[in-house]
């Protein structure tokens, strides 16, 4: 039996004024379930401040009982809510968000219900909660009748989707998409129950961590304060302006900003909603341009204004010799008290852009990419500036997004219950929010892991990870003989990109995977490895042409397990590529192995636990790894049920998709006190 289902909850305010509706907030309540089954609709109230209705419990729980396939939109969160309530359910679910995601094949458009049923013209949302909910009224407030009505129609629209989205998938183009649907579901189940265990974290070590985070914050603003001060003299640079950044760095900025992007093309060009294309520019047409249309920067003093006496304020005298009220700020130094007078020399580090790709609307590029790029190739006082400014902002990042995110979403039992969501990003891959755990960096060094401990007295937390994966993927989709006897013969690909370049194992791993993109930029020891990779690696140069052929000519690509991406603007350049080409070369790559292997690993894990009835408890994936909290003395079984689970991985794709995936897929085993000191298992 296939039932629609809708639930209605209380929210909570936010610190950012938006709603949570968790079911992991001690105060939230479930007030309704709507249902839309053979037995018809039926609609009742757990928890209202009307109404109540007595026995709804039972009956829910029967149609659950005769369920095999529960459907509703964005369904993990009434999935969530209704066992957190009590209710029982081991049937298949399918998710019409997901199913609206799949069937837009990577081409972002609005998920939510009221959306996808307004571009297949299948009705819309009831609007009378609106005005309730804009003055802070939350589900169990709001007039039963009108949330009931508003809830019905919620369960209607969302049958009308479903069947809609049937439909679509039983054509022709769009059959292969089916088993991405039935797997992403499968997942979905997994993911709710991640949530719905939660991640212990340590407060007293997070707190620690805080501190040394602080501490090191406080440590490079003072000393970038210093080299500001050196190069800039008197003149305030504000480092998180992109503008005043170059402006230190470059010594230089645009004569005419509006003359400067129609010099270099800078902007969106309206008919793709895509960056403008660049000219191209010979290296001495280039410099000839930069030079001609920038204007140097000098160091400063600082001087009292005279016209406020450095008040910053002035007062403003009437017609009739009488003073105004209040005081006017000082034009002459724009409220800061003092002007500044130029010195005769140049302020800043002087750097001279490399290219046209260098320049930003107003003047240089100063991103996070830029950045590590010019370091690696600075030298003395410079260098030292940009890996403090790099770091500073790693760090502000990990304060604001982790440190805080963990403390806000961190409930009052010490349990973090991020959301993971399937149909953010357009490959596929797994996203999270409230905090974002999947934007953390990748290497096992990062001090916000120790803070996840285990739940359990004496637990512990494993982790399995895939070896190479985004490599391996790549050598699969390509055929790449080299690679695939590179690892047969376990050649370590980091390595070789490490000895090339000339930086750290770790450091390399970024730059293995930029050729698997498309990437060819970046210093000269990097585009010399990004050559040599493809010399190496022909299969797949080759098959990076091809995807580019495909795109253009059919205006998508598509993997072997199905899922497609649409590239309906997709067109030949004049230098032999395509339009779209990064995305082109990695959405297949970044899909396959963490859309579809790295899922296909926590299914298979998941149905072993229940299978073993284990105590032990999923709780994270990030990128290509599996994380668990481990009961005491299950640590061996859990250990067995990771490795098998991740070896089944090979057959699931012969048994999903039909793949005969011939590449081995390696893994590493970890597990300790936390998830950042951890220590290998032997994998035999």
């Amino acid at each position: 039996m296939i039932t629609t289902v809708d639930v209605e909850t209380s929210w909570q305010r936010n610190e950012n004024g938006g709603y949570d509706p968790s079911p992991f907030h001690k105060d939230n309540i479930l007030v309704s379930v709507g249902l839309d089954s053979k037995y018809g609709e039926e609609y009742y109230f757990t928890n209202h401040s009307e109404r109540i209705d007595r026995g709804c419990a039972v009956r829910i729980q029967e149609v659950l009982n005769n369920t095999t396939l529960l459907v509703g939109h964005n369904i993990k969160f009434d999935l969530m809510w209704l066992l957190e309530a009590g209710f029982k359910y081991t049937g298949r679910v399918y998710d019409t968000m997901l199913g609206e995601y799949i069937l837009n094949k990577g081409i972002r458009k609005s998920l939510t219900l009221e959306m996808c049923c307004r571009r297949r013209k299948i009705g819309s949302k009831d609007s009378s909660v609106k005005e309730y909910m804009d003055r802070g009224v939350s589900f169990e407030n709001i007039p039963a009748d009108i949330v009931e009505e508003y809830g019905k129609i919620d369960v209607q629209i969302t049958r009308r989707l479903f069947d809609s989205q049937m439909a679509d998938f039983k054509l022709e183009k769009n059959k292969d998409l089916l088993m991405t649907a039935k797997m992403m579901n499968e997942f979905l189940v997994v993911l709710s129950d991640m949530e719905r265990n939660g991640i212990n974290i340590n407060l007293e070590d997070l707190n620690s961590v805080e501190r040394e985070f602080r501490a090191e914050f406080a440590y490079l603003k003072q000393k970038i304060d210093k080299i500001v001060y050196e190069q800039m003299g008197d003149t305030k640079i504000n480092l998180s302006s992109p503008e005043q950044l170059s402006w230190l760095i470059y010594s230089a900025k645009p004569k005419d900003k509006k003359e400067w992007c129609k010099i270099f093309n800078i902007g969106i060009d309206k008919s793709t909603g895509k960056s403008k294309r660049r000219p191209q520019y010979s290296r001495v047409q280039f410099r000839n341009l930069v030079a001609n249309n920038t204007t140097p920067i000098f160091r400063t003093v600082a001087e009292q204004c005279m016209g406020c006496k450095g008040k910053g304020v002035i007062k403003r005298i009437k017609k009739d010799g009488s003073p105004f009220k209040n005081y006017t700020k000082c034009s002459e130094c724009n409220g800061d008290g003092f002007t500044y007078a130029e010195m005769a020399k140049y302020a800043g580090f002087r750097q001279r852009p490399r290219s046209i790709f260098d320049v930003a609307e107003s003047g240089f590029k100063t991103d996070k990419l830029t950045l590590n790029k010019i370091a690696a190739e600075a030298e003395g006082e410079f260098k030292d500036f940009i890996d403090s400014i790099v770091r500073h902002n790693a760090v502000d990042t990990y304060l604001n997004t982790f440190v805080e995110g963990l403390k806000n979403f961190t409930n009052e039992k010490g349990f973090l219950h991020p959301k993971f969501m399937q149909a953010v990003t357009a490959t596929g891959r797994l996203s999270s929010r409230d905090p974002n755990f999947q934007n953390q960096p990748r290497g096992k060094t990062f001090p916000i892991r120790k803070v996840v401990t285990s739940r359990f007295d004496k637990g512990s937390i494993l982790e399995i990870d895939f070896a190479q994966l985004e490599f391996r993927t790549a050598v699969y989709l390509a055929q790449d003989k080299q690679g695939i006897e590179d690892i047969r013969n376990k050649i370590d690909v980091h390595k070789y990109t490490a000895d090339i370049i000339g930086v750290s194992r770790q450091d390399a791993k970024a730059h293995t995977f930029k050729p698997l993109y498309g990437g060819v930029t970046g210093t000269e020891d990097e585009k010399r490895y990004y050559t040599k990779f493809l010399e190496k690696y022909k299969g797949i140069k080759s098959w990076h042409d091809k995807l580019q052929s495909e795109a253009i000519r059919y205006k998508r690509i598509k993997l072997p397990t199905g899922r497609e991406y649409s590239f309906p603007y997709a067109e030949r350049t004049p230098w032999g590529g395509s339009t779209y080409g990064t995305q082109i070369k990695n959405y297949p790559v970044q899909g396959f192995a963490t859309a579809d292997i790295v899922p296909l690993a926590c299914i298979n894990i998941y149905k072993l636990m229940r299978k073993q009835s284990v105590k032990s408890l999923l709780v994270n994936t990030v990128h290509d790894s599996i994380v668990a909290d481990v009961y005491p003395g299950e640590e061996d079984v859990m250990s067995k049920i990771f490795n098998q689970g991740t070896a089944d991985v090979i057959p699931a794709l012969k048994q999903y998709y039909n793949i005969d995936f011939n590449i081995p897929l390696d893994t590493e085993l970890k597990i300790g006190y936390d998830w950042l000191n951890m220590k290998e298992v032997n994998n035999d």
